[in-house]
């Protein structure tokens, strides 16, 4: 019998659980499941997901089939978990579930959700292609409607499929707000699904607020002229096809890349997902500081280099670049360049591309990100094996959370405990649906 009312208990805190959690996070509701719980089996704490994205292939004139080979490159992401335990003994001695809900269990229901959602931002919100930075007016902090519509329309060219949500600070929201507010227009659909979070509609977004987006600060050496090498690739007949991403080099002695830092690329433009070229200047947006990257020193300036680091973009954390030249389809691309004009229309195998950058040294930014609602952010749950004698209870948070509630014996001290695991993998896989906002403050 006691093995019964324990069960029972269980899931109904669970689901108490569950739907305290559903409401603190916003930014997971905006997603997609993608990999099936039978792909998921298995998999433990840190396991590798791989997801393959293709190309688009190329398209010919007249009625000959000129059929090319399938590109596929490889994406992957690691399951994650985070847990709370607690002694059952108290968990089960609460007569009324109910009156107890908000001092105990909501407590612990919006601490794992909330640690979840920051976990995940931390890992996507500066995950794109494309961003706008804007700047004080007069030493104050001014975000606009306008930073908000730029957003949306870049992806707008991109011919992105889906709708859009628009994540951002709560200071960012208010600051905007107080120039208008009416323009945020209502939405019911919307306004269920972010609850109290959602501000309205505006520019084709779901505007929802989230204090969880973070804050970057470069720091007075951050670099504002870094450059990278391109490295042709031809075929048979010597035309430029596509480039290869090489070297990155500081401007000068002491100058560092920092998390955050977003840099327009000049030359590079944007593929839309269907291969077709758009006129946006991709924006590399560094994710994380080079400290610990190989490097050398050319002239007195630091050349950051890829021995023994994998591929560039995984040390660095930027997109992965894949450059087409105009008119082919080199590989698996996601951007292209003009072989005629890049760098001055040298059109030699290797250029040296000087990036700009938008942001400046020793300046502080709160991160907002705009991006399609329901197949940008890939959030998918699993659950593993249960530990032996123990008992088990799961249930969803009406979206992609699953609660997992484990009870076992601890001989030792004489109690039974109770721990409540939440496992995930969360992962944009395709940048270009998203535009990162950087407000300086």
């Amino acid at each position: 019998m006691a093995t019964e009312v324990n069960s029972f208990v269980s899931r109904k805190k669970l689901e108490i659980l569950a739907t305290a959690i559903r409401d603190q996070m916003p930014y997971i509701r905006a997603s997609q499941q993608a990999f099936p719980q039978e792909s998921m089996k298995g998999k433990k704490y840190g396991a590798k997901v791989t997801e393959y994205l293709v190309d688009a292939g190329t398209v010919s004139d007249g009625i000959v089939a000129n059929p090319d080979a399938i590109h596929e490159r490889e994406v992957t992401a690691f399951v994650q978990n985070k847990n709370s335990a607690v002694e059952t003994t108290f968990w089960e001695n609460f007569h009324n579930i109910e009156d107890k809900q908000k001092n105990v269990i909501r407590k612990r229901a919006e601490k794992i959700a909330r640690e979840v959602e920051a976990d995940v931002i931390r890992h996507n919100a500066l995950v794109g292609m494309q961003a706008i930075a804007k700047a004080k007016v007069g030493g104050v902090s001014a975000p606009d409607f306008e930073m908000l519509s730029d957003a949306a329309t870049k992806l707008a060219e991109l011919s992105t499929v889906g709708s859009l949500v628009d994540f951002q600070a709560p200071t960012v929201y208010g600051k905007i707000a107080n120039t208008g507010l009416a323009k945020f227009l209502p939405d019911s659909i919307q306004q269920d699904i972010y609850r109290e979070r959602y501000l309205g509609q505006y520019a084709g977004a779901a505007c929802v607020e989230q204090a969880l987006m973070p804050k970057i600060s470069l720091s007075a050496n951050a670099d504002t002229a870094p450059t990278l090498t391109f490295t042709a690739i031809t075929d048979d007949n010597s035309n430029i096809i596509g480039y290869t991403v090489g070297a990155l080099t500081a401007s000068g002695a002491g100058k560092t890349l920092e998390e955050g830092a977003a840099y327009k690329v000049p030359g590079v433009y944007l593929l839309d997902e269907s291969g077709m070229e758009t006129n946006q200047e991709l924006v590399v947006i560094v994710h994380k500081k080079i400290d610990g990257l190989v490097t050398s020193t050319v002239n007195g300036e630091t050349v950051v280099t890829k021995a023994n680091q994998g591929k560039l973009a995984e040390s660095l954390g930027i997109e992965d670049l894949f450059v087409t030249a105009k008119g082919y389809s080199f590989g698996t691309p996601n951007v292209w360049v003009d072989p005629t004009t890049f760098d001055s229309g040298s059109a030699t195998t290797t250029v040296t591309c000087s990036f700009i950058d938008g942001m400046g040294a020793g300046k502080s930014y709160l991160v907002g990100q705009v991006r399609t609602e329901d197949n940008s952010l890939v959030m998918d749950a699993y659950t593993y094996e249960d530990l032996p004698g123990s008992r088990r209870e799961n249930v969803g948070s009406d979206g992609p959370i699953v609660l997992k509630a484990m009870s076992f014996g601890d001989g030792k001290n004489g109690v039974e405990l109770t721990r409540i695991d939440v496992s995930f993998l969360a992962k944009i896989f395709e940048p270009r649906r998203c535009v990162v906002t950087f407000t300086e403050i």
